[in-house]
């Protein structure tokens, strides 16, 4: 499994309608990006209109993207993002700009020897000890 980071532009007149878009993306959508192997996928939104995604895949992001680019639904998301892109010339999904991750805490627990979340108990709601 990878977990992948990227960014995009939104135009950021346009905000509103990106907004507005992903507050109800059609079902056949979600189901294909489920059906896909895209997991745990979420995007995040700047006021200035970049915008960030972070997703596991089974395999590599090329992979999920070409079988995504095989369903129906997918062409037609893209035409209707399209326009609310900065760069407007390519489908939004072919202008993700991979980034490299350069720290993971998980892993750097493993490496030091301590527990992870997997196997921690979970968080308290204070953080103050002694108080």
């Amino acid at each position: 499994m990878a977990r992948i980071c990227f960014r995009s532009q939104v135009n950021p007149a346009l905000l509103d309608a990106y907004k507005d878009a992903h507050a109800a993306v059609w079902p056949a959508m979600l189901e294909a990006l489920r059906d896909t192997g895209w997991r745990d996928y979420s995007l995040f939104l700047d006021d200035d209109g970049l915008l960030i995604g972070v997703v596991e895949v089974d395999d590599s992001l090329d992979a999920a993207q070409r079988r995504m680019a095989a369903t129906e639904v997918n062409a037609a998301w893209q035409a209707e993002m399209g326009a609310l892109f900065a760069d407007a010339d390519a489908p939004p999904d072919e202008g993700f700009v991979t980034l490299p991750e350069v720290f993971n805490l998980d892993a750097q627990l493993t490496a030091a020897g301590l527990p992870t979340h997997a196997n921690y108990p979970p968080a308290t709601t204070s953080t103050r000890t002694g108080a």
